[in-house]
């Protein structure tokens, strides 16, 4: 008997399995980031998103502004005195004819105001906050519409495979019943019957097709996708999904075990209130007295030289002391809006729920559906094989043959699309919820 010993060197064996280890999880992860940048493309580019982004940069800008102006401002001013025409008694005419042009620099700086400045610009802050909230809400919605269109192709694209293959099954049988009333033994009207039966299948991937123009359409004309860059789109979706039920967060765990949040549209509202809070503040604030210091050098006669000159400050103290009613009218305004973002936060917490409890019924009816066609694929599959073996032996039935053949079809039909409805259902609920963003890893740069 021979012994063959074979001798592997371990130590570069360990070695070669890590690096081609690493080096495919380096490829998937960048794969993945290729992808997530595509999405990211697409999303940032559309209308809604850029309008938003838009609106960010003009706050921003409106903030620079506001401090700009409570900044230090210096102006250059010049006082002069030309004469042009004259009638005047002697006593006078020295002063009368003199001529001269006199060159004012101003420096003027609010020096207190009583936090009226202050709460303006925390009143500013805050809403440049709730913009940047409401740029994400956006993003959000907007991918939603990406990802749901997306896996909207793909289950149409799955549709219309079937209808081609069960419309190319059908058209067999009905060319067996023709042939069998040619023969003699069928009637017109089971050729006919059948004959319809095909005809409507064709009407429905008609339906089908159109309905993934229409999809496809949306893809390019909206988001700039095109035909040969859905299968990474797809992909990322079915990992989305994926990790989903690895963690346990698909939705047949989430509307069971978890309670909605929707923790961003709450922080909307509260920095909404907290913006106009600040208005009331700063509203208060301007009743008080408020400082403003100013400066003042004057260079005489500048045509002549520069050797006269003044400087001299000043402080000066204004109050309001009465505005017929004006503030007290504009603070009722603005506690009557705080009152409407507290009925803002009373109906965002009803239609969450409202949005919640339909998207618990679109579940529990597909999963009911699903359940169904489960059992009537076993019963159907059992069904036809009896018919088939019983055409072996005697040549009747085909009829029957092509109406289970269809029933069969509708309900792998049901099955196949499953998938993609539960792909759509994951997508809405941590659309609802307000974290898609999160559970896709993507953090939208402006």
């Amino acid at each position: 008997m021979a012994v063959y010993i074979f001798y592997h060197s371990y130590p570069m064996f360990i070695k070669t399995t890590i690096f081609t280890a690493t080096l495919l999880a380096s490829t998937v992860l960048f794969a993945g980031t290729i992808e997530l940048s595509l999405i990211d493309s697409s999303v940032s580019k559309h209308p809604d998103v850029v309008e938003k982004a838009n609106e960010i940069a003009l706050k921003a800008l409106s903030i620079d502004q506001i401090l700009a102006e409570e900044g230090l401002h210096i102006n250059l001013s010049t006082q002069s005195k030309l004469p042009i025409l004259f009638n005047v008694d002697d006593s006078r005419l020295s002063e009368v004819d003199d001529t001269y042009i006199n060159s004012v620099v101003t420096l003027q700086k609010n020096l207190y105001d009583f936090g009226v400045f202050d709460h303006k610009m925390n009143a500013e802050k805050n809403r440049k906050k709730a913009l940047e909230l409401e740029y994400l809400q956006i993003y959000e919605t907007t991918l939603q519409k990406l990802l749901n269109t997306v896996n909207d192709v793909a289950r149409l694209q799955a549709l219309r495979h079937n209808y081609k293959q069960t419309i190319s099954t059908a058209s067999s049988t009905v060319e067996q019943i023709k042939l069998r009333f040619t023969s003699g033994i069928g009637t017109i009207m089971e050729v006919r019957r059948a004959q319809l039966q095909v005809l409507d299948l064709e009407t429905e991937m008609e339906t089908v097709q159109r309905q993934l123009t229409l999809k496809r359409l949306t893809l390019r004309d909206e988001f700039g996708i095109v035909v040969n860059q859905l299968n990474s789109l797809q992909a990322i979706i079915q990992n989305f999904v994926a990790t989903l039920e690895l963690e346990q967060q698909d939705i047949s765990d989430v509307l069971v075990n978890t309670e909605l949040s929707y923790q961003r549209s709450v922080r909307l509202i509260t920095l909404e209130k907290l913006a106009l809070f600040n208005q009331i503040d700063a509203l208060e604030a301007s009743g008080l007295p408020q400082l403003v210091g100013t400066l003042t050098g004057v260079v005489y006669d500048v045509i002549t030289g520069y050797e006269g000159y003044e400087i001299y400050g000043s402080v000066n103290v204004s109050l309001p002391l009465y505005d017929s009613g004006l503030s007290a009218s504009k603070k009722r305004s603005l506690s009557h809006q705080i009152k409407m973002q507290d009925d803002l936060m009373l109906a965002l917490r009803q239609n969450k729920s409202l949005a919640l409890q339909k998207l618990t019924k679109q579940y529990r009816e597909r999963q009911s559906e699903k359940n169904s066609a489960d059992k009537k694929e076993t019963n159907l599959s059992e069904r036809l094989a009896q018919i088939k073996q019983r055409l072996a032996v005697v040549d009747d039935g085909l009829l029957t043959k092509l109406q289970t053949q269809l029933q069969l079809a509708q309900t792998e039909r049901i099955l196949l699309v499953h998938p993609y409805h539960l792909n759509s259902l994951n997508i809405n609920y941590w659309t609802l919820s307000e974290q898609l963003l999160e559970k896709m890893n993507l953090n939208p740069a402006r």
